[in-house]
């Protein structure tokens, strides 16, 4: 995309609307005020009391059909978080392998094909949406709202003549502003300046609460990227242009700042005189994911031995004796010999 597109998303932002061409018809489609907003969850209320009322399926009741008819299983939910998990990790290879372009290629392929996969097994659960009581409600509620918010160049509503609005509706969505756009408007100019010295006074010159929605998005991508410039931790200039890589920097700071905060909680329950100078430390686990997070405090000499300690089990059947593992034999064995040496000094 060039600089031109970019400009042109910012200021539809700004104006908060949407323009529509169709022939010789421009038609500008505004984003809804709180007023509006509010008056629409009475046309949703309504909506869906018709519906329940006529038998209509209610979403959680429609997880039973999807399973009946073999559209959706809670196991696509899993595999979903599995998938959503590998992209995580892919983005952190990415942000890592940023100066290795041939790399970087491969692993972007890879996270446009998760994201797809992801989207497959997520959309699995809502593929009945649209036919439940909140589904119809919902799309009572989109149809109201652009009933209202589109009007003609003058300013006066549109009596739909010649286009249903369910063709608007059609243009509409399908021109919606992407995440990727909101963030690419929200770290160049014209918009980093007119953030940076607007701040002060209100750049929209107006309350947070009466900002669109993608109004509200260039805000907050604003904020993420001043965090990440005032970082004493912050990446590479080129690495902000880069989505992948910089969600991977994000990833790495959090799991980061996830791990000091678990060894302040572990070395918080360590601090008993007792056991404060312990050589091992059992800590219990509530549940697997906390075993993980407990295990990879460990250094890597420690997860070491922990390996060779499973090894050792699984070799011997399940069941050992503490002081067959090796790591504790070499201990007794270094400390008997500086028993050994420290008596041989003693004897002199």
């Amino acid at each position: 995309m060039d600089d031109v597109f970019y400009e042109k998303a910012l200021y539809r932002i700004l104006q908060g609307r949407f323009r529509l061409t169709l022939g010789d018809l421009v038609l500008f489609i505004y984003e809804p005020d709180r007023e509006l907003l509010e008056e629409s969850y009475d046309i949703y209320d309504e909506a869906y009391k018709k519906a329940y009322f006529r038998g209509v399926y209610l979403k959680k009741e429609l997880l039973e059909v999807l399973v009946d008819n073999d559209l959706w299983t809670p196991f696509d939910d899993r595999e979903a978080e599995k998938i959503e998990k590998e992209i995580e990790n892919l983005k952190v290879e990415a942000f890592r392998s940023f100066f290795d372009s041939k790399k970087l290629r491969g692993i972007k392929a890879r996270i446009r094909a998760n994201e797809r996969g992801f989207f497959k097994y997520k959309s699995k659960k809502m593929s009945l949406d649209h036919v439940s009581c909140e589904g119809v409600a919902s799309f009572s509620k989109n149809v109201w709202l652009i009933s209202q918010c589109t009007k003609l160049k003058d300013g006066s509503d549109y009596n739909w003549d010649k286009h249903p609005i369910s063709t608007i509706m059609e243009h509409y969505t399908s021109e919606q502003l992407g995440q990727e756009t909101i963030r690419a408007v929200a770290r160049q100019e014209p918009w980093r300046s007119m953030w940076k010295h607007g701040k002060a006074s209100g750049v929209l010159g107006k309350p947070a609460c009466d900002f669109t929605r993608d109004q509200l998005s260039l805000c907050t991508y604003s904020s993420m990227y001043d965090n990440v410039y005032e970082s004493p931790e912050s990446p590479n200039e080129k690495v902000l242009e880069d989505d992948d890589c910089l969600d991977g920097w994000f990833i790495v700071q959090k799991r980061k700042y996830e791990k000091d905060k678990k060894q302040k909680e572990v070395d918080d329950m360590i601090t008993n005189p007792k056991i404060a100078n312990s050589q091992e430390v059992f800590v219990v686990a509530k549940d697997n994911e906390a075993a993980q997070e407990i295990y990879g405090l460990n250094n890597p000499l420690a997860r070491s031995t922990i390996q060779n300690r499973k090894n050792v089990i699984d070799e011997a059947g399940g069941e050992i004796s503490f002081t067959k593992f090796h790591d504790v034999r070499q201990d007794i064995a270094m400390e008997s010999h500086k028993a050994a040496i420290s008596k041989m000094k003693g004897g002199r």
